[in-house]
Order: structure tokens, then sequence, then C-alpha cells
């Protein structure tokens, strides 16, 4: 199924529908536990609809807030890659308000990359989204533009 012929599958309280998939959901849920893995930690679901999705616990305490999301194509592709500025907004007031680093992990077809969220430029914003087909009031809405430079590969762990 293409991301244009995705339904709605919440609807929220301003009558603006939620397109977030099963698919969508089996895709962060591959990608928190390659994370979790990776740092020796649990990743864990938000409730639906908060502004952070993620976060990770180690040693029965709260150790990170992330946003994980699945592309469908290779991390050379585009020269950037971007984050919702709610999102970063929800992530950078979290991650100070609880003390905790907040990260931006991305899975691409060939590798998967992270960002601590604290360095992302977020005056590098622009309006951004679908335009030719609008669907939820939020299809144009601010992003920011991350330059694939500043991510890091994620570690890799192997089974011995």
């Amino acid at each position: 199924m293409s991301y244009y012929d995705r339904k709605g599958t919440v609807v929220r309280l301003d009558g603006s529908r939620h397109f977030h998939t099963q698919q969508d959901i089996d895709h962060e849920t591959e990608v928190a536990a390659l994370a979790s893995k990776a740092w020796g930690c649990e990743f864990r679901r938000f409730g639906t609809l908060t502004p952070i999705d993620w976060y990770a616990i180690r040693e029965g305490r709260m150790s990170g807030l992330a946003e994980l999301k699945s592309r469908h194509h290779s991390a050379d592709k585009y020269p950037n890659a971007w984050l919702n500025v709610r999102k970063w907004l929800a992530l950078m007031m979290g991650a100070a308000g609880l003390g905790v680093p907040a990260v931006y992990i991305v899975r691409f077809t060939d590798q998967v990359l992270w960002v601590p969220v604290a360095e992302i430029d977020g005056t590098m914003h622009r309006m951004a989204g679908c335009t030719h087909i609008v669907k939820s009031v939020n299809d144009i809405e601010p992003i920011i533009y991350i330059p694939l430079s500043l991510f890091r590969p994620l570690p890799q762990i192997t089974e011995e």
C-alpha cells in the first residue's frame, strides 16, 4: 500500500485523522528492538497520540526519549532526514524536564542511523508535507531538515 492510500485509523477531537497504520507500528517496533539491543535498554511506547512516541528504561529508570522512523529508501538517497517541529519541541522539552537524553532514530533500507535531538539545529525549519493530496491538517506543517552527516550508525550487536 502506498503512503497516499493509507486510511486514517483514529479520529482526533478536532475531527482530523491520525494516519498511523499497523505496518507503521510494526516497523517502529522492529527499530525499537534494534535500539534496545544496541544500547542495553528496553524501549516502551508512550500512549496513543502523545507527542513523544518512545521512552527507554535501564535498571528500572527512564533513561531516554526517542522518535523512531522507518524509511523505504537507502540512507544515501537524500542529503537530509527530517523531523516534525512538533516532535522536536516535545523531545527537547521532555529531555530538559526529565533530565534524560532524547534521540531520533531512522531505519533506512541499508542501515539504522541516530542523532541526539539536542544536536539538531531547529533553525533549519521549513514548511513541507503532502501538498497534492491533503487528508489531514498535519499534511503540511513545519519540519526540520537534519543533514545526514550529523547521524551516527546504530551500534551493531552480533550474536556469539
